[in-house]
């Protein structure tokens, strides 16, 4: 749990040292109340700077998944690389719920499938979940951003078809499998680049 202190300007809340609105955020869950211990629940957060930028493609998120969130989760954080990196988070989840729902539609997929006995516990990093599975022959990867290359270079060894999915534009590394970007505006060629290998 973690507790910040926010003050109202013009409708909005800000963060300020001296703020008497207290904000409370518990996981996914965010309160907030008043100097006098009461509850505040018609509230808007202020943009700290370009998180609104990041606000918009989550959103073009939630149409396309049909899945509402909360952003206040990430908004009731008093910084901006906070902030960011919470939005990215549920972009993130939204995306892989987006790229389950389609790969189920037309193969049998596993979802964060152990491939191998995690050895971090020994001290040794290393990758063993791959987001999808698609008929025990193909991993996916779904991307929202920057990514370990490490990640993919273990995947890799391990599936020799494999592919890295953007809901839009994205920074691709790979020694071996597929790119796909602006998958939620035209998933056919992921689609049917898979339907090519499994019909090999």
């Amino acid at each position: 749990m973690q507790v910040f202190l926010y003050k109202l300007d013009k409708d909005k809340l800000v963060p300020s040292k001296d703020g008497d609105i207290i904000v409370i955020v518990d996981k996914d869950n965010v309160k907030v109340f008043d100097n006098k211990g009461n509850e505040i629940t018609n509230y808007n957060f202020s943009f700290l700077g370009d998180e609104y930028v990041l606000l918009e493609k989550l959103h073009e998120l939630e149409k396309v998944v049909n899945i509402k969130v909360n952003v206040n989760y990430a908004l009731a954080y008093p910084d901006i690389s906070s902030r960011k990196l919470r939005v990215n988070q549920i972009i993130g989840y939204l995306f892989e719920e987006y790229v389950y729902s389609l790969l189920s539609r037309y193969y049998r997929v596993e979802r964060n499938k152990e491939i191998f006995i995690s050895l971090s516990k020994f001290g040794f990093k290393s990758h063993n979940k791959p987001d999808f599975i698609v008929e025990n022959k193909i991993a996916i990867e779904a991307k929202v951003g920057d990514y370990s290359v490490s990640q993919i270079i273990d995947y890799e060894k391990r599936f020799k078809i494999g592919a890295i999915v953007f809901p839009w534009s994205g920074n691709c590394k790979t020694r071996k499998w597929r790119c796909f970007y602006y998958v939620i505006k035209d998933s056919k060629p992921l689609i049917d680049w898979i339907g090519i290998y499994l019909n090999k």
